[in-house]
């Protein structure tokens, strides 16, 4: 294939700086890359020109993209044009079946590697640059054929006047008649050859009959294919095929099926020099040729070698031997490169029916798979959908009771109990959804130190004992050690024992029983936590700690919740180094779930936030803060919110001014010195970020300049905390906010004042 020819990549995109930024990725493959800055200017150089990509935009303003690929497939000269869509913002499944329907062979959405955009174009620049030598050939080939029928004609002429001079000419006649023979013979081979090719599978199918013609046709004793090896430095001899089964050419044959044929060596090795037809005449000796002198001594003495080639490259050999004389005349030696260029033809076009075929088998898979997610998203849109509407039921309907005053006494107080849990509930699916997501990509941070592994394992008993209470299940524990320490997050530790504990009490009927044990090794320690209930069917099992998989996804299932609990276990003992694992003997009879970690740090005590972590999965609250003479500026645009943290910071003691916006902020500022401000950050406006900034940027004598703020927003990444702390941040705490937890913060961060 020539390297000489540069293929032209068309980048359709209405803002210069993404044309830019694909030329910078694209510029080192050697392309010939043009720029449009709108559909007509693309469609002007596609009337004249012909391209092998097209990246198209689809967001652009007169003719967008998709209006812009229907005009292009409209026209014959562009219909099949491979078409890209490269888009920032339709990244909707509905735009990129609709850049499928149009034929595109692919839709990439940014950000996007920029290897995979060059891969891609590297590819289809190739593959035109081959379909461009292909068409090359081919006019070659007609050329060819129109010379042969040239020679045909002329043969036939002859003929006819050898005919009339037969009683004067019978010498000559008899000189045409075998020319005539020759001819015939080396059109039969060509036929042959292209009757083999047209029918066969690949070359190695086709092989063995094109040898064999040879020696029917040409008169050759033997006929072998070479073919370079893996390291492309030696050819080996790959089919042989003789004339006849004569004993004398089984030495012969043994030689040239063992010995490796480098350039310049032998008769493969001069044709693949030369990358040309080659012919001896007579034996040739020597170290050159290590076949010599066994072709001599059974009577081979003529010898005819020429190239397969793909395009300018050569692919391959074909050597045969005559025990005659052999003319080596030019119209054999056009008939060889000829039938050496078709052969390689066949090779490069099988070469590319077998892309186009794991094209289909990739696009086919990929389609299955986009199946497969969109249903999957179905169903997990239906389960949240379902989780999150069912507590916000109960909370809207006792919300809507209480607000028209006719909920007393006991009644109340059951009212805000269920309104409270299930907002709790709400708020714990948030957690889950989020820490997948964390997960998933890489965002969950470990915060690793020495753990004591057994009050983690109490503390989640405890969280989980009163619904075991509540449904008759009995809890127990079983310890190798109570002193056992390992390195872990704690409070991811304790996630995943508490998961599997929820997990356990949900499936077990009530008066089963549920145990957790710890077992330890040498360098490992495991979690057994084992119930009797419902057990995992086999063909579930596989499949137990995938996202969003249950056992029941039906509307008729038993037991609620998004499928995410194991899924979060799985990844953060995957975090940890180690691994989880579930056993079940069926359905009906029980199950039995194990994590195990490594242990790096041996003998440490119990490290004390592990209480503090587990307290926040407790329903029941002590609410016991001090916080009379602390002055509190709550900025959030949210009414609601304001009212709620006034109330209940006053009812604590504080004295509290609520600003609705940035600027009402530090107004109330000009009037009233705060000892700490609690702001929102996303606000219409001004930002909380805003606010921080200009608050820092005071004056220092001013006293507002050194007021503590915490961030209190519903930006709940790992990610938005850093950068909250970042920009001068003393604390960030995420909606929905713990009203105990707001109080101690606050006053931690006073006390100094």
């Amino acid at each position: 294939m020539t390297s000489e020819l540069q293929a032209n990549v068309l980048l359709v995109d209405d803002r210069p700086e993404n044309l830019l930024a694909m030329e910078s990725i694209l510029e080192n493959l050697g392309q010939n890359l043009i720029r449009a800055t709108s559909g007509r200017e693309a469609l002007r150089f596609l009337l004249v020109e012909d391209v092998a990509l097209i990246l198209l935009d689809v967001q652009m303003p007169g003719l967008n993209g998709f209006e812009l690929a229907e005009l292009i497939r409209e026209r014959e000269r562009t219909q099949h044009t491979p078409i890209i869509f490269v888009s920032a913002t339709s990244k909707d499944e509905q735009y990129i079946f609709e850049g499928y329907s149009l034929d595109a062979v692919d839709y990439l959405t940014k950000p996007f590697e920029p290897e995979i955009l060059k891969s891609k174009v590297r590819f289809f620049t190739k593959l035109f640059q081959q379909n461009q030598e292909i068409k090359r050939q081919a006019a070659l080939l007609e050329k060819a054929n129109g010379e042969l029928d040239s020679l045909n004609t002329e043969l036939e002429a002859r003929v006819e006047r050898r005919t009339e001079q037969l009683e004067t000419a019978n010498h000559e006649l008899e000189n045409e008649i075998a020319v005539r023979k020759q001819s015939e013979a080396r059109l039969a081979i060509e036929h042959t050859i292209t009757r083999t090719l047209a029918d066969a599978y690949n070359l190695e199918s086709a092989a063995p009959i094109i040898l064999q013609t040879f020696c029917e046709h040409l008169n050759a004793v033997i006929c072998c294919l070479w073919l370079p090896d893996e390291s492309g430095k030696t050819l080996s001899c790959i089919h042989i095929k003789t004339a006849d089964e004569a004993d004398d050419l089984s030495s012969f044959i043994s030689e040239s099926r063992k010995i490796k044929i480098a350039p310049r060596i032998g008769l493969p090795g001069q044709v693949w020099e030369k990358n040309a037809p080659v012919w001896l005449p007579n034996t040739v000796r020597g170290e050159k040729f290590p076949r010599a002198e066994i072709a001599a001594e059974i009577g081979l003495h003529c010898a005819v070698g020429f190239p397969i080639k793909i395009g300018r490259e050569f692919y391959g050999a074909i050597e045969f031997f005559t025990r005659c004389d052999l003319s080596l005349d030019q119209n054999l030696i056009n008939m060889l490169e000829a039938i050496g260029s078709e052969i390689g033809q066949f090779i490069q076009r099988k070469r590319l029916e077998a892309e186009r075929e794991n094209l289909l088998r990739r696009e086919k898979s990929l389609r299955e798979q986009a199946e497969k997610a969109s249903r999957l998203k179905d169903e997990f849109l239906a389960t949240v959908s379902h989780e999150l509407r069912t507590p916000l039921n109960a909370i809207l309907g006792w919300g809507q009771m209480l607000q028209s005053g006719k909920v007393t006494g006991d009644d109340h107080n059951r009212a805000l109990e269920t309104i409270y849990r299930n907002a709790k509930s709400q708020a714990q699916l948030i957690d889950d959804l989020l820490d997948s997501s964390r997960l998933i990509t890489g965002n969950l941070r470990l915060n690793l130190s020495p753990t004591a592994i057994v009050p983690v394992i109490e503390a989640a008993l405890d969280v989980v004992r009163p619904g075991a209470e509540a449904k008759g299940i009995t809890l127990s524990a079983v310890y190798d050690s109570e002193s056992e320490t390992i390195t872990c997050d704690s409070h991811r530790l304790q996630q995943m024992i508490w998961n599997l504990l929820t997990n356990a009490v949900k499936f077990t009927p009530p008066s089963g029983h549920v145990e957790i044990k710890l077992e330890q090794s040498y360098d490992t320690v495991k979690v057994l936590i084992s119930d009797t209930g419902q057990g995992i069917s086999p063909e579930f099992l596989p499949f137990v700690f995938d996202r969003f998989r249950q056992a029941d996804s039906s509307s008729t299932r038993s037991h609620d919740g998004l499928g995410l609990g194991l899924a979060i276990v799985r990844h953060l003992a995957e975090l940890h180094g180690g691994s989880v694992q579930a056993e079940s003997g069926g359905k009906e009879k029980g199950a039995t779930f194990s994590i195990t970690l490594p242990r790096v740090v041996i003998g440490t005590q119990a490290i004390e936030p592990i209480q503090e972590e587990v307290n926040r999965h407790k329903s029941e609250h002590i609410f016991n803060a001090d916080l009379d003479g602390i002055r509190v500026l709550i900025v959030d645009d949210d009414i609601d919110t304001c009212e709620m943290l006034n109330f209940a910071l006053k009812r604590w003691g504080a004295e509290t001014h609520s600003s609705n916006s940035v600027d009402e902020a530090f107004a109330a500022l000009s009037t009233w010195q705060p000892n700490i401000l609690l702001t929102d950050i996303n606000m219409p406006g001004e930002d909380g970020y805003s606010l921080i900034n200009r608050l820092r940027s005071i004056i220092p004598d001013d006293a507002a300049a050194d007021i503590p703020v915490i961030a209190l927003t519903a930006m709940a990444r790992p990610e938005d905390s850093e950068k909250a702390l970042l920009s001068g941040f003393q604390l960030h705490l995420a909606k929905p906010v713990d009203i105990q937890e707001l109080a101690d913060a606050i006053i931690r961060l006073t006390k100094n004042m």
